[in-house]
């Protein structure tokens, strides 16, 4: 052998020595821990996914001490051969027991397996799931009782809870607070006529599908699902069930997964024995097809947060190959017609927002693609006091891909199918595989999650369907246990040891709820706070071992443990050492506990107005869907409305209000009263709802000391409706204004830049007509008494797709002068010199700052005596992506010469450029171009930009890009800007809207900020969790939910001042719903 074969072989050894030392966690060998357990699925069975739809989605794994010997045990269900009980020997080694305990099973197909104590006698039962009734398969769920000898007697019947359902895992809980442990079922559905249709489905009852809740009546349980508000249709399709105190009101809710069309189920428990499904009241948007769930407190404010598993593959090659989410007619088809809320093919992650809703953030957190998953376990497995997540992967066959749908859609095939067995192989070859590694991410700060699958973990090829967490060798960390198909299960070995420290808990309750499930531990160490509830079904048909376990970094001693037993009653452990396992008791001197404490103090700054001063204005969006007109655009531009401004129309003194209209619907003027606001009608502007208004302003044009109406259009459906409007004097007559050649307006501001002493106006403009990403002109007109003239055209000429304008001295000359922003554009400073403006932007802001700008208002973020300014950007809770480096980029021209121009829309991965659309929506608009170089998906997933389009005629179309997403401020710097992002807090959508006032009555302005946005395709999924924010200064931003206000769900366009009888008020005007306004107790006036 040469020197340099050995020289490379010994690099790679090293490597791959150092590799392995590097990982969090050691892969158990079965060979050291004798754990051979294989969920072999039995091809000989004549059975497979084309039979059965829930084929791979594997078995469960239960983890818990079953002999109270200090040690955690291993119990895994095995869907067609028989279940396995493990005891754990100590050093890594395991007994199988299963034969002699008794706990093999009966079931033809077992699913999830869960450890409680159901009994109540202090040791661990174990409850097994099975699906009966279908395709041939008998038995019934199974409860193995524990005798406290390592044997079990099966007692299913005499507890009540022998079910013959389409069962997938079950959950145990003090719904009813009695002390002893009831049972959520979780059962799923199968296709059928019965499960299509409306959502209203849920609500008839169905035995074997739909899910049931029990009632532990001493020792027999009853079935009380109805009574309780438990829906239990047909089109239930349950994959994850988590348990956990939501809205920490001392009462234990359930969040259930449902795959496919049917939507998630948020149960919050009344206290009452029942409980409101509110899944649409409380959050925006979830996974499409959810699958396991778990729940943690990710950001220490001592709320329960969420996530979800889906199926989008972070590949590029499986992304383009694979089914994802509806088109936007089908979506809307499925919200408005059938009933069901908005669903997207994604992980989701939802940040509890202090119990009144949830923030969802996967993208942002860069959580949101792990491809075919199942189970998600949080926990603190490095223990630097930030939870991290583990996700098991994989499924031998992916029904969901391309090709295999469009061999299924054939008629012929499908009857086939349908009706014999001879094409099953054939079909079955049709799938390919999706062995993909299971996934482990590292939480931080900020929301954010690094993935640390590469150097945590083995990576390799099997598949993990159910997992669970424990310290299996009581070291202190916490290790993982995986099901696996087809596969020998993994045992996932912590070895963190003593490189950061930790604290363990373990509770007993007494009664019948001997381990305290439902009981919250929050630890505060160093000012940080950490919160757990004590439960014990996690993930994915599994459960993990019912305690609490906190890591906590270099720190040795905690300052305070609290112990909220599930019976609302607190203890307090004081200067507790790091290091160390604690068993605690509930105390006889435990106090009572108010949950009120838990929650946050709400700062009084909004408070809801109960008549919303009169004003009922209602926007309505129009039907028109800028897609079906422009297929591969990246957003729509014709629902950015509704206009709204505050003036005085009537010259009485008081101010009024005007609405725009969208398309084919009225606009609305309120006229202020000694009571309110009342509609009045104006003839001018009702004949005028052929346009749809985007922005407006109200001010005396002609001096004649009556305030005038200017209205820009928006909307890009008709360019003959694209022009601005004047309505002059207290009757709003209509007058002419000069020809804007049909711009797509955004924005309209008044500026004296003359100092004539009258207000000229400058209208920025998105795009030109209906065609996105040909550049508009915007214009500058000079008033002369009313007479508006365009003025310096080649000044704002083609200047970027404008969304907001400012007027702002920002070179303290004495002139006024703009600041224009806009989407795919960089902030542009326009100086105004003796009336003359000349884009300065350069000169004050360098680099490369284009983003997707929506908003800017002029702001002492940093309290320094000068203006910087704050901008709202797109945000980072996106598939859009972008950096100085890779920045996103649309191309746009009329690639295929067909007289229509078109946008390309890439963005990077790995250092290369990725069309966002698929084949389907390339194909539909390029045609002739693509349909015979990719004559199927394989094809063409995976191919980047210049290898789906020919380089030079990407290279002749014109290139915008966008290097940053993020909304912040402008730092002035003595005349020179720097951009600071705001907090990921901050990031979560579009900010849309800002104003100015002192809110909370300090004598000091603060900013209120705005947004969401649902234009876009289910591909990006709506953009619906910012609830608002209150900016006092580049330090302190509060939430709404921190603030009296919720503006999550509501897509805000415009934030205004209204005075009213010497107060003032909060005026927020959403699209396509009603416009709200809020009290400002705290200001001053």
């Amino acid at each position: 052998m040469n020197n340099f074969i050995k020289i490379g072989l010994a690099s790679l050894v090293l490597a791959s020595c150092s590799k392995t030392e590097n990982q969090l966690f050691d892969k158990l060998s079965p060979d050291e821990s004798k754990v051979t357990f294989v969920n072999q699925l039995d091809e000989s069975k004549n059975i497979s996914i084309l039979d059965y739809l829930y084929y791979y989605n594997g078995g469960g794994v239960a983890l818990g001490d079953i002999n109270n010997d200090g040690l955690v045990d291993i119990y895994f269900t095995s869907n067609q051969g028989k279940n396995k009980l493990y005891l754990n020997k100590g050093e890594n080694k395991f007994e199988d027991i299963s034969t002699k305990a008794g706990v093999e099973g009966e079931s033809d197909w077992n699913t999830g397996s869960i450890m409680a104590d159901v009994n109540g006698d202090g040791y661990l039962d174990i409850y097994v799931c099975a699906v009966v009734g279908i395709n041939g398969f008998e038995g019934h769920n199974e409860l193995y009782i524990n005798n406290k000898d390592n044997t079990f007697t099966e007692s299913a019947t005499e507890y009540g809870l022998d079910l013959d359902n389409f069962s997938t895992s079950a959950a145990f809980l003090d719904y009813d607070n009695d002390g002893d442990l009831d049972m959520y079922l979780l059962n799923h559905a199968v296709h059928s006529e019965a499960s299509y249709g409306k959502a209203e489905i849920r609500n008839k009852r169905s035995y074997e599908t739909g899910d049931k809740l029990f009632q532990n009546n001493n020792g027999h349980f009853v079935d009380v699902s109805e009574k309780a508000g438990i829906f239990g249709g047909a089109n239930g399709y349950g994959l994850g069930v988590a348990v956990s105190d939501f809205n920490l009101d001392g009462n234990p809710d359930i969040y259930v997964c449902n795959d496919f069309h049917e939507d998630d189920y948020y149960y919050l428990n009344n206290g009452d024995g029942t409980f409101t499904e509110s899944m649409k009241n409380y959050f925006g948007h979830t996974s499409r097809f959810s699958m396991g769930v778990d729940a943690a407190d990710i950001n220490h404010d001592g709320f329960p947060d969420l996530m979800t598993l889906d199926m989008l593959p972070e590949d590029e090659t499986d992304l383009k190959s694979s089914a994802g989410d509806d088109n936007p007619q089908m979506l809307k088809y499925r919200t408005e017609k059938l009933g069901y809320h908005f669903q997207y093919t994604r992980n989701m992650l939802q940040i509890n927002q202090g119990g009144k809703h949830f923030t969802e953030t996967a993208l942002l957190s860069g959580v949101a693609a792990t491809d075919w998953s199942w189970s998600t376990l949080f926990a603190d497995y490095d223990q630097d006091g930030e939870q991290d997540i583990f996700v098991c992967n994989g499924i031998p066959k992916r029904p969901n891909d391309l090709d295999y749908i469009k061999y299924y859609s054939n008629s012929s095939i499908k009857t086939k199918l349908n009706s014999t067995k001879l094409l099953d192989k054939q079909a079955l070859k049709k799938m390919p595989s999706a062995n993909v590694s299971n996934y482990v991410f590292q939480g931080s700060k900020d929301l954010q999650f690094k993935n640390r699958s590469n150097d945590w973990i083995e990576n390799d090829s099997i598949i993990s369907n159910g997992g669970a967490y424990a310290d299996l060798d009581n070291d202190g960390d916490l290790d993982i246990v995986t099901n696996n198909l087809n596969s020998v299960a993994s045992i996932y070995i912590n070895k963190t040891n003593e490189k950061a420290n930790f604290l363990k808990i373990k509770l007993q309750f007494g009664g019948k709820n001997t381990f305290g499930v439902g009981a919250k531990v929050i630890s505060y160490a160093k000012g940080q706070k950490q919160f757990k509830d004590i439960q014990t079904t996690r993930g994915f048909q599994s459960s993990s071992e019912p305690i609490a376990h906190f890591g906590y970094g270099k720190i040795t001693q905690v300052d305070s443990i609290q112990i909220i037993w599930p019976d609302k009653t607190i203890q307090t452990l004081n200067k507790v050492k790091t290091n160390q396992t604690i068993t605690v008791q509930a105390s006889k001197n435990r106090k009572p506990f108010n949950y009120a404490t838990l929650h946050p103090r709400i700062l009084p700054i909004f408070k809801k107005s109960t008549t919303n001063l009169g004003i009922d204005f209602i926007h309505q969006e129009n039907d028109f869907v800028d897609f079906t007109a422009q297929k591969l655009i990246p957003y729509q531009r014709s629902d950015r409305g509704p206009a709204s401004v505050i003036g005085d129309l009537n010259n009485d003194g008081k101010e009024d209000i005007f609405f725009g209209g969208s398309q084919g619907k009225q606009a609305a003027i309120y006229l202020q009263n000694g009571n309110g606001f009342a509609k009045k009608s104006f003839s001018s502007i009702v004949a005028d709802s052929i346009y749809e208004d985007a922005s407006a302003v109200i001010t005396d044009f002609n001096g004649d000391r009556q305030n005038d109406l200017f209205v820009a259009s928006g909307s890009g459906q008709y360019a003959a409706n694209l022009i601005p409007r004047l309505y002059q004097g207290s009757t709003l007559i209509k007058s002419n204004l000069p020809e804007t050649k049909g711009m797509n307006a955004s924005v309209i501001r008044t500026i004296d830049y003359d100092k004539d002493g009258d207000l000229d106006i400058f209208i920025g403009n998105n795009s030109k007509s209906n065609s996105f990403g040909r550049m508009p002109d915007c214009y500058l007109l000079n008033n002369n008494k009313g007479v508006f003239t365009i003025t310096q055209s080649a000044t704002f000429a083609g200047i970027g797709m404008v969304t907001d304008a400012l007027v702002s001295d920002f070179n303290k000359d004495g002139n006024l002068d703009l600041i224009v922003v806009g989407e795919w554009m960089k902030p542009k400073f326009f100086a105004n010199t003796k009336g003359n403006f000349k884009e300065v932007t350069d000169s004050l802001l360098s680099g490369n700052h284009n983003g997707l700008w929506q908003s800017i208002t002029s702001f002492d973020i940093d309290q320094d005596g000068d203006q910087d300014y704050l901008l709202g950007n797109w945000g980072m809770n996106s598939k859009f992506k972008s950096s100085k480096e890779f920045p996103m980029k649309m191309y746009y021209d009329d690639f295929d010469t067909n007289g229509t121009f078109e946008t390309i829309v890439a963005i990077e991965k790995k250092g290369n450029y990725y069309t966002t659309m698929g084949l389907d929506e390339l194909v539909e608009e390029f045609s002739g171009m693509l349909k015979k170089k990719f004559n199927n998906y394989k094809s063409f997933a995976g191919k980047k930009v210049d290898e789906i389009f020919d380089v030079a005629m990407l290279e002749k179309a014109t290139l915008y890009e966008v290097h940053d997403l993020k909304s912040g401020y402008l730092r002035n710097d003595n005349g020179k800007f720097t951009f600071i992002p705001f907090s990921n807090k901050m990031q979560v959508g579009p900010i849309t809207s800002f104003v100015k006032l002192d809110f909370d009555g300090d004598g000091k302005d603060e900013v209120f900020a705005a947004g969401n946005y649902f234009g876009v395709t289910p591909y990006h999924s709506r953009f619906d969790g910012f609830s608002g924010a209150l900016i006092k200064n580049q330090k302190t931003i509060y939430l709404g939910n921190q603030i009296g206000i919720d503006l999550s769900q509501k897509a805000v366009r415009h934030l205004d001042i209204i005075p009213f009888n010497g107060k003032k008020y909060l005026l927020v005007t959403v699209n396509n719903k009603k416009a709200e306004v809020y009290e400002l107790p705290k200001n001053k006036n």
